[in-house]
């Protein structure tokens, strides 16, 4: 009995951790978490439990989602505890995208640990890159791509390589993100793979690469369906046309 007793708050305490986390939306600049000697970057997908706290430096901004499809921001430089999170709460949606779209994300990517591995926009660790994710697959003839900045000055060079060749394209950004548009370099049906560095030489060997698929429209429209046909449909009939192909673009990487 006792142990049943113990398990049981052990479960209620679990639950109540789970409601108070914060999941990470969007970062832009330096967010960091962790001890002093020992801070890693937050980054989109990353949980922000309650016993977190982040540091926000100079022009960073921070967007979080809680469970019910809240959103909390900051953009102010500073430590910030989840009790301080918490009230930067905001009424304003980006990209005209509504709370039932933050509450999928929440119920389908975090609410289901079974289906926690089939997010493609989310990675965890040092990389610069945001966009696009890994093994990610991309119709169009804009490529856009996107990555984390170290500061506003700062340099970052930008690798894109065929999986399968020689040939290598090398871009100087004092940006964060280029766009390329009906650009030579790409053929649809071919598999790509890019990095960016602070490093002007690196060695190509020691970066970490993502790769991306570029794709016809055709075969974007079949991916789409398949993917479609995995998703919660209760859910899913809370989601505009807009807010669906965001959903597939930035948390199951199939853009367009």
């Amino acid at each position: 009995m006792e142990k049943l007793f113990i398990g049981l708050i052990c479960l209620l305490a679990s639950y109540a951790h789970a409601q108070d986390s914060l999941y990470v939306y969007q970062t832009e600049g330096i967010v960091l978490q962790g001890k002093p000697n020992a801070k890693t970057r937050v980054q989109k997908g990353s949980l922000l439990t309650s016993r977190v706290k982040v540091e926000l430096q100079p022009q960073a901004s921070l967007t979080a989602i809680s469970k019910e499809g809240l959103l909390y921001t900051t953009a102010d430089p500073g430590l910030y505890t989840h009790a301080m999170l918490l009230k930067r709460r905001t009424q304003r949606y980006p990209k005209n995208l509504s709370a039932n779209y933050f509450k999928y994300i929440w119920s389908e990517l975090l609410g289901n640990s079974s289906k926690a591995t089939q997010i493609g926009g989310v990675f965890r660790g040092e990389s610069l890159m945001l966009f696009p994710a890994d093994r990610s697959h991309i119709a169009g003839t804009r490529l856009e791509f996107r990555w984390l900045q170290d500061a506003p000055e700062a340099s970052g060079y930008l690798f894109i390589r065929e999986a399968e060749g020689e040939a290598v394209l090398k871009l100087e950004s004092n940006g964060s993100s280029l766009a390329f548009y009906e650009h030579p370099f790409f053929e649809e049906g071919k598999t790509y793979e890019w990095a960016v560095t602070t490093e002007a030489f690196p060695n190509l060997n020691n970066l970490r690469f993502f790769s991306f698929k570029h794709i016809t429209k055709a075969e974007y429209a079949v991916l789409r369906e398949a993917q479609v046909s995995q998703l919660n449909k209760t859910l899913l009939a809370g989601l505009s046309k807009q807010e669906l192909e965001t959903l597939l673009c930035e948390e199951y990487g199939l853009c367009k």
